[in-house]
């Protein structure tokens, strides 16, 4: 199910995985905006290219997939650490089983200046602007470094409940300057088939945009400039599985989101994900969850 924020937000667009810009609510003028603690569980949604209105500095505790930041691809796993700048197009796609789990630091860094005594934020904006954009993972002292502080700032959070106190505004200037210590080499290599990747992702975003609709294999190719066939078999090489069951997947998650933020009934949470009848929503819903419908939404009540 969506992940628990340890904070309310106020989120604009998050929510949709379809929506280009996901910003968070700035009002509260504090140079940490908010921590996340977000597990989130197969089958998986395509993600699609987005901005925030902040940096989020994200923190890999379980699972592998690939994220895409300013153009670039690189694959993640636990114990990867992620950066994307305010307003930067970034993308993640999970492919962890039985589930994946990020923690999120977000970071307004110009309120951080603002704060910032006079004498001293040419050196906090040089630090800032020296964080290198991409993917980080490996043994390097300030790769664990970074590691610590993210963990530290959930621990302090979970032990006082606040956001806004000396002691996280002090480990949020102690996270960036860390980055800033980043080396290059740390960097992942773009991961293999990624090419192949590319040429499937038409087909990707007309699922995205029209999941709702009755949709053919033979429009998913046409979106991709392929006969039928070909697609078929590029699409299973790099997805790992048919474009069919592509699709029921992407549906299936997408009913998640409507089960959870909506009062739909299941019936008309069926037609809103794309499927032509309960019948065929309940059998694919089992299949990938593991439970009903209706069961998913009991105990997604139940949990919070």
């Amino acid at each position: 199910m969506p992940g628990k924020e340890l904070f309310d937000p106020a989120r604009i667009g998050v929510g949709d995985p379809n929506h280009a810009v996901r910003n968070y609510d700035l009002s509260r003028m504090t140079p940490l905006v908010g921590l996340l603690d977000n597990p989130m569980y197969p089958p998986y949604v395509e993600d699609t290219p987005h901005t925030h209105n902040c940096m989020e500095i994200g923190l890999c505790l379980s699972g592998r997939g690939t994220i895409t930041v300013g153009g670039r691809t690189w694959q993640f796993a636990a114990g990867t650490v992620a950066v994307a700048p305010k307003d930067v197009f970034h993308s993640q796609q999970n492919t962890g089983d039985p589930m994946t789990h990020w923690r999120y630091v977000l970071v307004n860094t110009e309120v951080l200046l603002m704060e910032t005594p006079p004498h001293r934020r040419e050196d906090v904006a040089g630090t800032v602007n020296r964080i290198p954009v991409g993917v980080f993972l490996g043994p390097e002292p300030v790769a664990a470094d970074i590691r610590g502080v993210i963990e530290s700032m959930f621990r302090a959070w979970h032990e006082r409940k606040s956001l806004d106190s000396m002691e996280m505004d002090a480990m949020t200037r102690l996270l960036l300057a860390r980055l800033s210590w980043m080396p290059n080499e740390t960097l992942i290599a773009l991961p293999e088939g990624v090419p192949e990747r590319r040429a499937v992702e038409p087909a990707l975003r007309y699922v995205s945009e029209n999941y709702m609709l009755d949709m053919r294999i033979s429009d998913m190719a046409a979106a991709c400039a392929m006969s039928e066939s070909y697609f078929r078999k590029l699409f299973g090489r790099v997805t790992g599985m048919s474009p069919v069951e592509y699709l029921n997947r992407y549906r299936v998650n997408r009913s998640i989101y409507y089960l959870y933020a909506t009062d739909e009934t299941v019936l008309s949470v069926a037609g809103l994900s794309g499927f032509a009848s309960i019948a065929s929503y309940n059998r694919n819903f089992l299949k990938y969850v593991g439970v009903s419908p209706t069961q998913w939404r009991r105990n997604a009540a139940s949990e919070g």
